[in-house]
């Protein structure tokens, strides 16, 4: 879980305390939200806390007197045993590194220089995390320091996430379409390949239902809805991909997809931040004009749903805080923008200043 459904995939995977309400007037330091930035010369890290509505930049050097490297592409965090504020994982393809951060105190607490361009990271249970790199996707055991298993996949894997006991890796393709590839974590497996029909997949939420959306950037940008089905004989786990176009791209962005906290609404970034229930496509039509009701497919909404200010904004990154049930989005000027709901509308309630091109915003409670 980039977005906060990954929480009910793998047991609070980017650090939530389970499902808790947080009293935010008594914020710990490592608590709140931290902004990886991808900068140009190094990345940074902002951190924000929304109980004093401060976000400090460079924080990672603030901490360490160093920075992180260069090109980072993806931050995740998790709480274990050994990290009880939390351990949080930069993803750095260009210097072939993870950089491991102890949240409680920002501090450095070691690298994984094991793969060759790394580009994701999805942290599962106490010690073991996988990792998108050249030769496919791997689990990783950070207590020992050494691979468990590798999936070699010919088509480079850019984005993971987890629903329930799977693992769901999205791979860009060969300009025909890209795939999704799914592994039982319970006992590293992989148990099915589903072909979409668009390329470039570059963000995936999980649903309130379990199913996996991708966003696909290719020449044409939409959504794909992977439906899953759970079996009690093999396969246990059968997949239906059900393709929404947005239309012709309008620019590709680091993280254009979440979805709300109770997984219902799909918030996405289509030259603006639109949104639209996850079952768009159990739409009743009397299509042929004969009294009876058939279910098809619906469309998109590409309506903007911000008002005022940034209403035409095309954020590089957006993620949903689901204890404050609050939209951060960063622009590509350097800007954090805390959006509210009110009314069913939304609109900005605070702006901060942040690093050089923002990528992604992880919470930590």
């Amino acid at each position: 879980m980039k977005k906060f459904l990954l929480v009910a995939g793998v047991a609070a995977t980017i650090g939530f305390t389970a499902c808790n309400d947080v009293d935010v007037s008594t914020l710990e330091d490592h608590q709140g939200a931290y902004i990886l930035n991808k900068g140009t010369s190094n990345s940074s890290i902002s951190y924000y806390n929304y109980e004093d509505e401060k976000c400090i930049n460079n924080y990672y050097q603030e901490k360490n007197g160093g920075t992180i490297g260069a090109g980072a592409t993806q931050i995740a965090a998790r709480k274990t045993t050994d990290f009880p504020k939390g351990l949080a994982y930069v993803a750095l393809p260009s210097e072939n590194n993870i950089e491991m951060i102890n949240l409680e105190g920002f501090i450095d607490a070691g690298n994984i220089d094991d793969f060759t361009n790394p580009t994701d990271v999805l942290p599962s249970g106490e010690t073991v995390i996988y990792v998108s790199h050249n030769s496919g996707v791997s689990s990783y055991d950070i207590k020992k320091g050494e691979v468990v298993k590798t999936f070699e996949l010919e088509d480079k894997p850019q984005k993971l996430i987890s629903s329930g006991k799977y693992l769901y890796a999205a791979c860009a393709g060969d300009g025909t379409g890209a795939k999704v590839f799914v592994f039982d974590m319970s006992n590293n497996n992989e148990v099915d390949e589903i072909a979409l029909v668009y390329d470039n997949p570059i963000d995936m939420v999980v649903d309130i239902d379990g199913n996996v959306w991708v966003y696909c950037s290719g020449d044409t940008q939409g959504l794909i809805k992977v439906k899953r089905t759970l079996k009690n004989e093999e396969p246990y786990i059968e997949h239906e991909a059900i393709e929404f176009v947005l239309g012709d791209n309008k620019g590709d962005k680091a993280n254009p997809l979440t979805v709300s906290r109770d997984g219902r609404i799909l918030y996405y970034v289509y030259g603006h931040l639109c949104s639209n229930s996850v079952y768009i496509e159990e739409k009743d039509v009397d299509t042929d004009g004969n009294g009876e009701i058939d279910i098809v497919k619906g469309d998109l909404s590409q309506e903007p749903i911000i008002s005022g200010d940034y209403q035409t904004e095309a954020f590089n990154g957006i993620d949903y805080d689901g204890h404050r049930n609050r939209i951060v989005a960063l622009t590509t000027g350097g800007e954090l923008v805390v959006l509210k709901n009110t009314d069913d509308v939304w609109s900005s309630d605070e702006v901060h200043n942040v690093g050089e091109n923002p990528l992604m915003t992880v919470f930590n409670y």
